[in-house]
């Protein structure tokens, strides 16, 4: 695939292995009992959200600021993504470069990134769960632990919570961008109609 092809698309989607996200809630080590629908519900509510995070989070271990790592292990130059991708997406990856520095800056590491993860799959705000308690559980649990966490391994960052869940709120504000970004290109016909990210859009939405 070329350079001009990959960045056609948000370059945290392409080429990642969506099928791979409707694993999340298996892995989950809270060991919590769900209803597949209310699985569903709460991947259909945050699935580009967790995309953006994986995207911003790569980006964090990879470490270099003028170019990005897909998950495809390719690197594209942050100069070839303002030549090619049009003003939206560069913005977009702007956005996230921009998250990247302050996640960087807050020594964000892989069980805090785990912890966040559960924080964004298990949202209060997911409407017609069945189980609504069960999610409750699991965002109260995942919301001490962090807490608990940061504390203990940061003691000198006693902001550092606090901070990860702003961080947090604007790596949703971006995945709602991406959304619309996404939905764009899908009527423009530059995404295919039959593509699980496009299935995940049109249930989001409906």
């Amino acid at each position: 695939m070329s350079q001009a092809a990959i960045v056609a698309l948000p370059l945290w989607v392409v080429g990642s292995p969506k099928p791979a996200l409707l694993s999340y809630p298996h892995k989950l080590s809270l060991e919590l009992e769900e209803e597949v629908g209310d699985q569903m519900k709460l991947l259909q509510n945050c699935w580009s959200e967790l995309l953006v995070f994986d995207h911003i989070f790569r980006q964090v271990h990879y470490g270099k600021e003028h170019s990005i790592l897909l998950v495809t292990g390719q690197e594209v130059d942050m100069s070839t993504v303002a030549m090619q991708a049009g003003s939206i997406l560069n913005n977009l990856v702007l956005r996230a470069q921009e998250l990247v520095l302050h996640f960087h800056s807050l020594q964000v590491d892989r069980q805090e990134f785990v912890c966040l993860k559960f924080l964004i799959l298990f949202s209060l705000d997911v409407k017609f769960v069945e189980n609504s308690s069960v999610v409750k559980e699991a965002q109260e649990k995942a919301n001490a632990a962090l807490m608990e966490y940061t504390l203990c391994n940061y003691p000198h960052a006693t902001d550092k919570f606090r901070q990860l869940l702003i961080q947090l709120a604007d790596v949703r504000s971006l995945s709602m961008q991406a959304e619309e970004y996404l939905y764009h290109k899908h009527l423009s016909g530059d995404v295919p109609c039959n593509s699980l990210l496009i299935q995940m859009l049109h249930a989001k939405r409906t």
